[in-house]
């Protein structure tokens, strides 16, 4: 099994929630040094994790001989400028979703991954859940034109179809708690509209098999916003963020119609469809590793056992343990490793991000003057670049 030799630079909170305990249990990866501005923060995590020494200074560890793999964990401000000399130095890197709000520095990174035919992995984890995988699979499925069962009521007889019926229309609600973002999210520019929603533009243009054409955003982009995108086929994506939701209640719901089959996934949980024949109404899914404590699945047991934990803590004095489902993250970095290896594509690379990024800055754009934009093709589309 090859060991893969691994420097997270960025000790946040993400880094310390996900990357560096991803990093410690996946057994391909030798945690070699923990890096961050604050040199406590960077010894902190070392301890913790058991890294092998700790840094402040990246651009040591971009030349260090024992380092073979890096996990960018910093926010969006440091992207092209460590990610290019990475990859000149021979190593690949996973970043932290977004890969970067200017324009000039999504080229320098997409010249640094042609020219040195190193990959790049940007963290649209969501990509890599198995309940969204699973979600996809439904989806791609219904859009195949697959037979839909007969509907309880149907008036249409022997009419010839109607041409909206191949256009699909998908739903993502975001439930959001504004109490659970720190300050930074609603002081910078881009604010959440950016620094989250990049996930679920990400998921809209994985999904949908046409490009992009017009956009409008209704709201503050610090949330309490509706997203709409139109796809040249006609196809539709309505994203709806709430940031005065409750924390505790399932953050995501997908659901997507097209020829008469829809598929709904909630919160990671749970999968249902509506259409086929051929598969199981209803599909659950386990929550993430830690919380085996929870027993009762789908919907109902979810909040079932939200409250009961809730109980619990109370009775015994305790802070109510956080009921956490698998958004991929483990699985994304676990599938980079393979892509890197020769085994299986590249989950998320700089090709399909930078159109993500430059769709949310039109969003951005639309959100400030109050008016639908236009999607251009030099909006997605990525011509061959001169060195």
């Amino acid at each position: 099994m090859r060991k893969h030799r691994v420097a997270v630079v960025g000790c946040g909170s993400l880094a310390q929630g996900v990357h560096l305990p991803n990093a410690q249990r996946n057994p391909r990866i030798e945690l070699v040094a923990t890096c961050d501005i604050n040199a406590q923060a960077a010894e902190n995590c070392r301890v913790r994790f058991g890294a092998q020494r700790a840094e402040t200074d990246w651009r040591k560890l971009v030349v260090a001989p024992d380092i073979d793999l890096f996990i960018l964990a910093t926010r969006q401000t440091l992207r092209g400028e460590f990610i290019a000399p990475a990859l000149e130095n021979g190593k690949p890197v996973y970043t932290e979703k977004p890969l970067s709000p200017d324009l000039d520095d999504m080229l320098r990174i997409l010249r640094a991954v042609r020219k040195s035919g190193l990959p790049v992995c940007v963290g649209h984890n969501r990509r890599s859940s198995p309940a969204m995988i699973e979600f996809k699979r439904l989806l791609d499925k219904a859009v195949s034109g697959v037979p839909s069962i007969p509907p309880t009521v149907n008036r249409m007889g022997d009419r010839q179809r109607l041409p909206e019926e191949k256009q699909m229309q998908l739903l993502m609600r975001i439930n959001d708690d504004a109490r659970s973002w720190k300050s930074w999210a609603f002081c910078e520019k881009e604010s959440i509209l950016f620094a989250e929603i990049v996930h679920f533009i990400d998921l809209a243009l994985w999904m949908n098999r046409s490009h992009p054409v017009r956009a409008f955003v209704e709201g503050s982009n610090r949330g309490n916003f509706t997203i709409i995108l139109r796809f040249a086929d006609g196809s539709m994506t309505t994203l709806q963020h709430s940031l005065v939701g409750h924390f505790d209640y399932p953050k995501e719901l997908f659901e997507a119609t097209v020829n008469n089959i829809t598929v709904a996934m909630d919160q990671y949980f749970e999968i249902r469809q509506c259409g086929m024949a051929d598969e199981a109404a209803v599909k659950q899914m386990p929550y993430a590793a830690g919380c085996e404590w929870a027993t009762k699945t789908g919907m109902t047991g979810y909040m079932q056992c939200v409250a009961e934990e809730r109980q619990r803590a109370k009775a015994k004095g305790d802070a109510p343990r956080w009921l956490n489902v698998n958004k991929g993250h483990y699985d994304h970095l676990d599938r980079f490793l393979d892509h890197i290896e020769g085994r299986g594509p590249n989950p998320c690379d700089v090709e399909s991000a930078v159109p993500v990024n430059r769709l949310a800055l039109k969003l951005l754009d639309s959100a400030r003057l109050g008016l639908p934009v236009a999607v251009q093709p030099e909006d997605w589309h990525l011509p061959q670049l001169e060195a």
